[in-house]
């Protein structure tokens, strides 16, 4: 997949090292984004105390302010490191566009599990959504990250599609908001689907079984109207 952008400049060989100084300052920051994404998950928004994050951080609400500027900074960089971190480990993959259907199931296959063991993030976009997206919108970085991974959805569409291995009428957007919800709404309303169908979600056994129904169900729409 194609690079997606990152919030900062790698280092090249032969750059200086970062001054003791920096490492720290660099060090603190990332310990606050850490803090911060655990409350934000958690409480949400409006409930997250800014006194708990530095505390966990073990830093001084000082250098919050200073790194952050106030507590809707905060947020906005704990939201856009968040999918800069989703983005980035999906431009890992090695999608070969000459094998479409493999290339989707490897897409289904890593965004299940992807979910699945960063829950910080699922109780972030829990909580966004709730707020109406209001700070996703607001954010060139979530929606220019999604660039790269749209184009590979388009890209294996394409190729599907001149290969009679797909039928007509497939939707990038539509795809990948199947391939998102069959990843995460088990995770969204577990406890509650668990308690309604009388079923433990969050077994192992179970969710193997989930991802092979996911794939199916992904492989039979992009398939379906094709002559075999």
């Amino acid at each position: 997949m194609t690079d997606v952008p990152v919030l900062e400049a790698p280092a090249f060989e032969g750059d200086a090292a970062p001054t003791p100084r920096k490492r720290d300052a660099e060090r603190t920051r990332k310990a606050i984004l850490a803090a911060a994404l655990k409350e934000f998950s958690q409480a949400g928004f409006a409930g997250a105390r800014i006194e708990k994050i530095v505390k966990a951080a073990k830093c001084n609400i000082r250098m919050l302010y200073h790194y952050f500027g106030d507590k809707k900074g905060l947020y906005l960089a704990v939201l856009e490191a968040a999918y800069v971190d989703l983005r980035a480990r999906e431009a890992e993959l090695k999608i070969d566009f000459d094998k479409p259907l493999e290339g989707f199931l490897e897409l289904q296959r890593f965004t299940f599990d992807y979910f699945e063991k960063h829950p910080k993030f699922e109780g972030l976009l829990r909580n966004e959504n709730l707020m109406h997206g209001k700070f996703a919108a607001q954010s060139r970085v979530v929606t220019e990250t999604a660039f790269p991974l749209r184009r590979t959805i388009e890209g294996l569409i394409e190729s599907g599609q001149k290969q009679g291995l797909f039928g007509p009428n497939l939707d990038p957007v539509q795809i990948y908001v199947t391939i998102a919800a069959m990843s995460r709404f088990h995770l969204a309303n577990g406890y509650s689907l668990s308690a309604t169908l009388d079923t433990d979600m969050s077994t192992a056994e179970w969710r193997r079984a989930r991802l092979v129904h996911a794939l199916a169900l992904l492989e039979g729409y992009l398939t379906a109207g094709v002559r075999r």
